[in-house]
């Protein structure tokens, strides 16, 4: 893509905001400044947009979304694991390009179930982080590495094509040092056989229109993870993790992000026919948008924009939402032509065992504007539409040990 020959600084409004070596790797440069979209992307995104709807799609080149975009001015890397005994394992590595003050973000904790504080261990580090990049398959997967050093913290988040891992040390005043080994293999894609596929499907040839982006690198990949604590073991096995990203200019003024596994971890054949399901969405540009998707072993189903817009925040036929975050309460109804999804969320009211997170913000990760429970219980009904045109009941599903979150002016505590 040329380079144009004029720059114009993008801030990211300080109410919108978020929700993680062998072979030789080369430094990637970063702009603190975001260039302004050259005409030539004004004119060929909008065309690569709508030829996605054409039989020439097949011809379009894919672009791994998961992999570093060097002028965006946020970039974060979410790694959650539910382990084998029912605690959530989570890694994010987030970056402000353009921020002074902590411009760059390392969070790591281990959170038992049912908010116990026994052996709960939460991390937050401000280090640099830089980004080196690998070997680049032909529309397919771009190997890279995040690597964080600084504030107490050394190691990287590798993202390979076969596997992906984290090393982490990481100095502590109430832990000591703890050691953090992942190694994340055998993912589960978006779509199957398409390994950069996200749930914007068409919608991520936008790359400069619009505002914020969202990548689910796996829905259902096998954890294998060992955490130390001054050399002594802490947790160890293999779980199911759940990876993704979010990118691009700024975050909504609030959303809610939902994500579950079905039953206790599953390794093998048995991984991939387990049920899973993620959404994320909220307010952007004036209105308000969802992209949510249900796994199972019958069922494959994705869900977004124009189903699930709500034009002016209002509610159409196909997309309801209603959520009381004080009483970590949700529920939403997305439909289609011919399928549709309810889904039911009841997190911890008391607010206890939550977790809150700092957020890329204009001015760096200065503040907690995000909450998360682990805790929480969400049942999903999948309905297909019948001869008679009824909503006939395919499948329901409970997820317990729940990932939560509402952020912004979803959240039910004031920005800090």
């Amino acid at each position: 893509m040329p380079t144009p020959a004029y720059t114009i600084k993008y801030v990211i409004p300080n109410l919108h905001n978020i929700s993680t070596l062998t072979p030789p790797l080369l430094p990637s440069k970063r702009s603190l400044t975001m260039q302004f979209p050259p005409l030539r992307s004004l004119l060929f995104e909008p065309l690569n947009f709508l030829l996605s709807f054409t039989p020439l799609s097949r011809f379009l080149p894919k672009k791994d979304h998961f992999a570093p975009h060097p002028n965006a001015p946020f970039e974060g890397y979410y790694t959650r694991i539910l382990t084998t005994t029912g605690s959530t394992i989570l890694l994010i590595f987030s970056s402000v390009f353009s921020a002074i003050d902590r411009p760059h973000y390392v969070h790591f904790s281990l959170l038992p179930r049912n908010g116990s504080s026994q052996h709960r261990i939460v991390v937050d580090k401000f280090p640099k982080i830089t980004d080196a990049n690998g070997h680049k398959f032909p529309n397919s997967i771009h190997e890279f590495s995040r690597v964080a050093k600084g504030d107490g913290v050394e190691g990287t988040y590798r993202i390979c094509r076969d596997e992906q891992r984290y090393r982490l040390e990481l100095d502590t005043v109430e832990h000591g040092k703890l050691e953090v080994s992942i190694d994340l293999t055998d993912r589960k894609a978006w779509i199957p056989d398409d390994d950069v596929s996200t749930p914007e499907g068409v919608f991520s040839k936008l790359i400069f229109l619009l505002p914020l982006h969202w990548n689910v690198f796996s829905t259902a990949s096998s954890a294998s993870y060992s955490i130390t604590a001054n050399g002594q073991p802490l947790e160890s096995g293999t779980g199911i993790a759940h990876i993704e990203k979010n990118w691009g200019i700024s975050f909504p003024r609030g959303w809610t992000w939902i994500q579950g596994f079905s039953g206790s971890p599953v390794t093998g054949e048995a991984r991939h026919k387990a049920r899973s399901f993620v959404m994320a969405g909220g307010k952007i540009l004036g209105q308000k948008a969802f992209l949510l998707g249900y796994r199972s072993k019958n069922i494959e189903w994705s869900f977004g924009p124009p189903f699930t817009l709500m034009p002016f925040c209002f509610q159409t036929p196909l997309m309801k939402e209603a959520f009381d975050s004080k009483r970590g309460v949700a529920r939403y109804e997305v439909g289609a032509l011919w399928k549709k999804l309810v889904v039911e969320v009841q997190a911890p009211s008391d607010h206890e065992g939550w977790l809150g997170l700092h957020c890329p913000l204009a001015d760096g990760h200065v503040n907690t504007y995000a909450y998360e429970s682990f805790d929480g219980s969400v049942r999903v009904k999948a309905y297909e539409r019948a001869c008679s045109l009824e909503w006939e009941l395919v499948e329901e599903t409970i997820l317990d040990g729940a990932a939560v979150e509402f952020g912004g002016d979803y959240s039910f505590k004031v920005s800090k």
